[in-house]
């Protein structure tokens, strides 16, 4: 299989929920490094971190991960990847964002996979099985077909269960927030205005849907707490003893650590 990705890891450090939210900490690693390593892991492609923070920079040097500073203008994650992505030619790129730090290699490559059977984006999705999950505006909802293309996302529970539904079995899923784009995906979604439903959900996926766009949705079984608020901390932190993770990861090597510039990769 083509594996001719690269992997930028958008790291806004000036989160509005919270601030400095990839730096925090999660069983005494930070929540970016969580991210990078299983990025690398993945072996999909060169992996680059992409920040508008000079402290964002510094830490990721520290791990001897490659790093960009981009502009603090970027309208969303995916304006970030882009402007990374700019001097790169790999054929897919990855929008891994910096605060889903329990995003495993093998959900990467399964929604690598799904995108490549004839999607122009590709992200993953798991079924909600916390009913607190369906009333958290943090956590976003996917309404699909069958065969995995998404129809929607929202902050609200979709879709509704009507009382006289002959339906056994709750179809609610949850999304995992991360995209792969085909190049000519990418350069066409940032290209486009920020769309009405976008706008008003604030989810950058409405404005590729809005736009005739497709995405396919990999169905994995689990997808662990993504960083949005101070709270997620105890919740991931809760995770980890649950999944029995062990906190104790030796450091990975990439391509090649340091000062990283556009079109390294």
């Amino acid at each position: 299989m083509d594996k001719d990705c690269l992997i930028v890891i958008p790291a806004r450090y000036n989160s509005r929920r919270f601030p400095g939210k990839v730096l925090a900490r999660i069983h005494g690693k930070a929540v970016l490094q969580w991210c990078y390593e299983a990025a690398v892991k993945s072996a999909l492609g060169p992996v680059v971190i992409a920040t508008e923070d000079r402290r964002v920079l510094d830490f990721a040097e520290s791990i001897g991960a490659g790093a960009v500073l981009t502009s603090g203008k970027c309208r969303s994650g995916t304006d970030r990847v882009y402007e990374a992505a700019k001097g790169s030619k790999k054929k897919f790129i990855i929008n891994f964002q910096g605060d889903e730090p329990f995003l495993r290699a093998e959900t990467l490559l399964a929604a690598f996979k799904v995108m490549r059977a004839g999607f122009d984006i590709g992200t993953a999705g798991a079924p909600i099985t916390d009913k607190a999950d369906l009333g958290n505006p943090n956590c976003v909802k996917i309404a699909m077909t069958g065969t995995g293309r998404a129809l929607y996302f929202s902050r609200s529970p979709i879709p509704f269960r009507h009382p006289l539904s002959a339906l056994k079995n709750s179809p609610w899923h949850k999304h995992c927030g991360f995209y792969i784009y085909r190049r000519s995906s990418l350069e066409r979604f940032v290209k486009l205005p920020p769309s009405p439903l976008e706008l008003l959900e604030r989810l950058e996926q409405l404005r590729a849907l809005e736009n005739g766009m497709t995405i396919g949705v990999a169905a994995v079984k689990i997808l662990g707490p993504a960083i949005d608020a101070p709270e997620d901390i105890i919740a991931a932190e809760k995770f980890i003893r649950s999944e029995g993770l062990k906190a104790k990861c030796k450091r990975l090597q990439t391509w090649r650590p340091g000062n990283w510039r556009l079109g390294d990769w």
